[in-house]
């Protein structure tokens, strides 16, 4: 596996991108545009489309990391410990707020898009440090 193309972290690119598309083509009709519509102070109304973008932008360019990934092997297995632990953590923020905020994460199910990115990209470390065959 050391040389050979990581299909993991193929896999887990390719559905961060999913997610990114999910995320902008989906997901700012549904939450952007009525925020939009609720009065508030421009600077908040601002504040929430750069956060919205930066999502945007952080599902891209992880997504082609982990593809970038797949094809460096070896030599990327830290940068892929690091994603994983991101999207870990993005899936816990939404676990927490979603049980805080909303006593349920009905509402709020990304977390399991988050959760399964990184599971998958975890299993393609595991297989290119050799533990899982």
């Amino acid at each position: 596996m050391k040389n050979e193309l990581n299909i993991w972290w193929t896999a887990a690119g390719l559905m961060s991108l999913a997610v990114a598309a999910i995320h902008i083509f989906a997901g700012t009709p549904e939450i952007m545009l009525p925020l939009s519509k609720i009065e508030m102070p421009d600077v908040l109304f601002a504040i929430l489309d750069v956060i919205w973008n930066q999502v945007s932008l952080l599902l891209i360019v992880v997504g082609l990391a982990l593809l970038l990934a797949a094809k460096r092997g070896e030599r990327a297995r830290d940068m892929v410990l690091f994603i994983n632990v991101v999207y870990a953590g993005i899936a816990l923020i939404f676990i927490v707020a979603g049980i805080y905020y909303l006593q349920s994460l009905r509402p709020m199910p990304q977390w399991v898009l988050f959760i399964a990115m990184a599971v998958v990209a975890q299993i393609g470390w595991h297989k290119q440090k050799g533990r899982v065959h």
